[in-house]
């Protein structure tokens, strides 16, 4: 044991005489203070953080001229965005856009991440969530929010409107008739419920009417050529026990009518409403519905959801 302490001793005192020998000292903490201080301004050489103030000076300017270069020319694309582009019409329409057919869409949906509609007949804190959302979208319709010079009285207008296409189309909830109100709870409290719809809006898109020999067999019973300035719109279930307990389906109005189109980003535009009322819906059922849009350059697409909509209710 006492060995090998001896031995250790000589080790050490061998390394500690190496070092002593060579002259290499060990920094400390004062010492990297002292260089760190040199460093940030050193009054030899006159230099600061290592530069001179000439060096310095070149620098700052350098990047200087970098970051107003790079602000010259992102303002220059700015201001040639904001120049091309028009702020009330899309670059891209007609066959040029990638939107050629408006698509649907419905209330209540106060879930985004679901399409069903799902209420106990008579309990109204099953639906009074969904009587508030139809309202508050129907409210944006009130009278009262659709008065001043944009605003145009269309209820003589019987064909699609050819003038004062800049002015908007008063759309009057009157044709929502009596079952479809506020004062009924929209239905919901008889399990008869009321889904509004309403086709999405594409700038300048028009529809087409069909004539007699293009008209839809879906559509036909209901359609007038004497009165062909109409978008119809039906619905279905999607599979036989859908359509075997959906039980009587009613619209107000028929419709979309032609005089609200075309939309050309009118300051307070309203989109033509109608609303679904099933009037006898079997409880306890899960129902299926798809609901479609119909005018002769409207065409329906399933997966990309365009020209319809698709939904589920259900009636505890």
């Amino acid at each position: 044991m006492a060995s090998e302490v001896s031995a250790y001793s000589t080790t050490s005192s061998r390394y500690q005489s190496t070092i002593a020998s060579s002259g290499i000292q060990r920094e400390t903490l004062g010492d990297r203070m002292s260089q760190t201080k040199l460093w940030l301004y050193n009054p030899e050489e006159n230099t600061v953080m290592g530069r001179t103030p000439r060096d310095w000076a070149l620098y700052l300017f350098c990047i200087f001229i970098f970051l107003s270069s790079l602000i010259a020319i992102s303002a220059a694309f700015c201001g040639i965005f904001y120049w091309v582009v028009d702020w009330n019409a899309p670059e891209l329409q007609g066959a040029s856009s990638i939107l050629q057919t408006p698509g649907m869409s419905f209330r209540p949906q106060p879930y985004v991440k679901s399409t069903l509609v799902r209420f106990l007949k008579g309990d109204v804190t099953t639906y009074s969530h969904i009587i508030d959302h139809i309202e508050a979208y129907v409210q944006y319709y009130e009278n009262a929010l659709q008065v001043g010079d944009r605003y145009k009285d269309c209820s003589a207008i019987r064909t699609r409107r050819t003038d004062e296409l800049d002015k908007v189309c008063v759309f009057d909830a009157i044709v929502f008739g009596e079952l479809c109100v506020k004062q009924q709870n929209y239905g919901y409290d008889d399990g008869q419920p009321c889904i509004l719809l309403k086709l999405n809006r594409i700038f300048d898109w028009i529809p087409e009417e069909y004539t007699p020999e293009t008209v839809p067999d879906l559509i036909k019973d209901d359609w007038s050529k004497d009165d062909p300035w109409w978008i119809h719109v039906r619905c279905d279930g999607d599979d036989d026990t859908t359509r075997e307990n959906m039980g009587d389906l009613l619209y107000f109005p028929k419709g979309f009518h032609f005089k609200y189109f075309p939309f050309r980003n009118q300051q307070g535009y309203r989109s033509p409403l109608l609303f679904l009322r099933m009037d006898n819906p079997r409880p306890g059922v899960l129902l299926m519905m798809t609901c479609r849009a119909f005018a002769k350059n409207i065409i329906h697409d399933r997966v990309e959801q365009v020209g319809q909509i698709r939904f589920e209710v259900l009636v505890d």
